[in-house]
């Protein structure tokens, strides 16, 4: 609402009267009052004249509820109330929170200048109150804001490491060599840094060692230290665990909070790959001890045993997947102990330290960090998939393993035990990537449309352990996913094709 001060002057009033938005009386006795602000008794009751007959045109016009029924803008009084009429669902003060809303969403002016030019709030804030974001809008708005901080988000890091203080660089990333962060970044050089999708390489991507200088950064002195001394020049370091460009272990990789989801992606892959690892080495395992067994026969029995060849070639395999199974159980912890440090980096934030925050407004208790343990391998495949989608450096990694075809299989079994064409199994590896993953993604989101995680452990369950029952609707959701996102029939062959040919394992011909 709009109030008078009796104080200002009468040329004051007169220019507010043409550049403000005022309600004016030009209708009083006195020529003084007609350029003051009316009265606001009187406000009252003009305002539910004007929305009492804005709601009777829009019923005219057949602008109505879903149902048929009137827009109520102002409120009901029944047909015996004969006293003055003003109580409305909309206030007066409600034109005031739309233009504001309207400058800020629509006309895209900045905050401040309709903060105080045109609001004329004294803080920001207030501004930020008045404007009113319907649902929509604020869907439509987060997913330009995702986009946008994407596209800038490796150049602000970029951009801090450059100007803050080592001691505040310190504080506000994780690694995991302080040493060698300030030997990296003596001369702070962006052009020396390259991006990952988990953080960045201080050392550039370096995989060369340099002939001319030792001290030249890279993944072949990422690893521990080797030879200490009191120069940093004369120090000698290992190359980085586990193979070049394993970042996560390098003592040149840095990373922050908006990395973290990568960083998630980056571990329960580096979990999927030493759980693969381990199962190898159990199977090779019980190979070598059904062929021991078969030596300690020959050698009981004083016959020559005559396979040792195929013995030693099972324990080099079995003791190279142990290895295996140990570093990427090594990697997991390394990349567990960077996401650690982020959580610690937010929940360790003063009030007043907004830098990069996490989390802009909450509490420590807003940030939870935990495990779940399940033995659902179909759940693993499809998170894991579900990342690779977004990350390509993971991606290719991922097409390296069987996680893909995997998965494709478990649910092409599932689809033919329930009727459907296993068309999955009729697209090469990226098809079947997009494809599960948009057939998957449907149905956690039917399962439970607010976490993301519930629901690809419910789609998980009702898949392998067979929950279904004759009326749900989740395997129909899934499937009108996945056809759309191949776009139509492979070679004329549905999906939904329920014969008891395919129940069967007769399917059509594609050709």
């Amino acid at each position: 609402m709009i109030r008078y001060k009796h104080k200002k002057s009468k040329a004051y009033l007169s220019a507010m009267g043409h550049i403000c938005f005022l309600f004016r009386d030009a209708q009083a006795s006195k020529q003084d009052d007609r350029i003051k602000p009316i009265q606001e008794a009187s406000i009252f009751t003009l305002w539910y004249k004007l929305l009492h007959q804005l709601e009777q045109n829009l019923f005219a016009s057949g602008d109505t509820l879903s149902n048929g029924a009137a827009l109520r803008l102002v409120h009901d009084y029944g047909e015996d109330y004969n006293q003055n009429k003003t109580k409305t669902e909309f206030p007066l003060h409600s034109l005031r929170v739309s233009l504001i809303t309207c400058y800020i969403m629509d006309a895209k002016l900045p905050l401040p200048v309709v903060s105080k030019l045109l609001a004329g709030h004294s803080r920001i804030i207030m501004t930020v109150y008045y404007t009113k974001l319907t649902p929509s809008v604020m869907k439509d708005k987060m997913t330009e804001a995702d986009k946008l901080l994407d596209d800038k988000s490796q150049e602000s890091f970029r951009t801090f490491l450059k100007e803050a203080e080592m001691r505040q660089i310190k504080c506000k990333v994780a690694y995991h060599d302080g040493q060698a962060i300030e030997v990296a970044l003596v001369n702070r050089n962006p052009i020396g840094w390259e991006n990952r999708h988990h953080g960045l390489c201080l050392a550039g991507g370096n995989t060369v060692r340099s002939e001319e200088g030792k001290t030249v950064a890279g993944c072949w002195n990422g690893g521990e230290l080797l030879k200490d001394a009191s120069c940093a020049s004369l120090r000698v370091y290992d190359s980085v665990p586990h193979g070049f460009e394993n970042c996560v272990r390098c003592r040149w990789f840095i990373t922050d909070a908006r990395y973290l989801p990568a960083l998630n992606a980056h571990l329960n892959f580096m979990s999927y790959k030493a759980h693969e690892a381990a199962n190898l080495a159990v199977k090779l395992e019980g190979e070598i001890a059904e062929m021991d067994d078969l030596k300690y026969e020959a050698e009981y029995e004083g016959k020559p045993f005559t396979q040792h060849n195929e013995l030693q070639a099972l324990q080099r395999r079995y003791e190279k997947q142990l290895v295996e199974a140990d570093e990427y159980t090594k990697d997991w912890i390394a990349t567990f102990a960077l996401i650690r440090r982020i959580i610690e980096i937010e929940q360790g934030r003063t009030e007043s330290d907004t830098t990069n925050k996490l989390v802009a407004v909450g509490s420590q208790n807003d940030i939870k960090v935990g495990f779940m343990e399940t033995d659902s391998e179909l759940l693993q495949l499809a998170l894991l998939c579900e990342d690779a989608e977004f990350y390509p450096y993971m991606l290719d990694d991922v097409k390296k393993t069987s996680a893909i075809q995997d998965r494709t299989q478990g649910l092409s079994r599932f689809m033919m035990r329930k009727g459907y064409m296993p068309q999955l199994l009729m697209l090469d590896k990226d098809q079947q990537l997009i494809a599960a993953n948009a057939m998957m993604r449907q149905m956690a989101l039917q399962a439970n449309p607010t976490d993301k995680l519930d629901g690809y452990e419910q789609v998980a369950n009702y898949l392998e352990l067979g929950q279904f029952m004759a009326d749900s609707r989740l395997l129909e959701t899934g499937i009108d996913a996945l056809e759309r996102s191949i776009n139509a029939p492979v070679n004329g062959i549905s999906i939904k094709l329920l014969t008891s040919n395919v129940v069967k394992g007769d399917f059509p011909s594609a050709g």
